[in-house]
């Protein structure tokens, strides 16, 4: 798919030199001006974008190239939303989901004063200034839940998927395509320890599957709800930021990744022009 560069406001056509903005209130996004200004905040989707191509996360983050925009997720979107109102209701009264009770956790959503801000992945999330190396680490949490038992917090993610009955399920965490999903996991456990708080090995995927068996749609999804278990370990991320860091105030551009579309898209590009 192409993509044509609108102003986000007006949304009329405007120009682009495919890098982000170096108007001087913009330079913190970018590494190489913003390392001396203040904390440099990366996300978990670009912490997650350095362990799969270090020549990509390099390019964005350090020289400012210019990602491609994306089209959102409306509909997946729109089932995060319905779901946090629903566990908001929860926890507004410290009462059980009802898919807590159906796998018999004992516990309740996490009632706090900056859930709103740590759910909001765009702007703020759950952050740690990391002393030593000079990040503002973030990541926006679909959900936290506490166990009563050990008053432990659990980190949760929602996912939102339409496959068939018999494969809603079966070897989810297996699928290559979901070993993402349990780095958001480990990595919301290691800003959430970072903070101060006690958080338990055992996190969750609320998985939101729109059932394909109806025989007629009538404007109606109608969808399960499973829980899949997932044992988090925080115990890789301290490192690998390390090594993120180190790859930052590096001046050479890492090495093709041969199997990164991105890269390769752009090399190939480039010999024809």
């Amino acid at each position: 798919m192409i993509f044509i560069n609108r102003d986000k406001e007006t949304k009329k056509l405007k120009e682009t030199d495919g890098l982000k903005s170096r108007e001087k209130s913009q330079l913190w996004r970018i590494f190489k001006y913003n390392k001396k200004l203040k904390p440099f905040r990366l996300s978990r989707s670009k912490f997650s974008d350095f362990l799969t191509c270090k020549r990509c996360f390099y390019l964005d983050q350090v020289e400012g190239l210019k990602y491609l925009d994306s089209i959102p997720f409306t509909l997946n979107n729109t089932v995060d939303d319905l779901c946090k109102k629903e566990f908001d209701y929860h926890r507004a009264k410290q009462t059980p989901h009802p898919i807590m009770e159906k796998y018999k956790l004992n516990a309740v959503p996490f009632k706090h004063k900056d859930i709103e801000k740590w759910q909001n992945s765009r702007n703020q999330g759950v952050e740690y200034i990391h002393p030593k190396l000079n990040l503002k680490l973030a990541g926006g949490i679909d959900d936290v839940w506490q166990n009563l038992n050990t008053k432990e917090l659990i980190v949760v993610d929602y996912k939102a998927q339409s496959k068939s009955k018999e494969k809603k399920l079966e070897g989810y965490l297996e699928d290559v395509y979901h070993e993402g999903y349990k780095l958001q996991l480990d990595f919301y456990k290691y800003l959430f320890e970072k903070n101060g708080f006690e958080v338990q090995k055992r996190g969750y995927f609320v998985v939101y599957n729109a059932t394909k068996e109806k025989e007629e749609f009538k404007n109606k999804l109608e969808f399960t709800c499973d829980l899949i278990p997932y044992d988090t370990d925080s115990s890789h991320i301290e490192d690998k930021i390390i090594e993120m860091k180190k790859l930052m105030e590096g001046k050479e551009i890492p090495a093709i990744n041969k199997y990164c579309q991105n890269c390769n898209y752009i090399n190939a590009g480039s010999k024809f022009l």
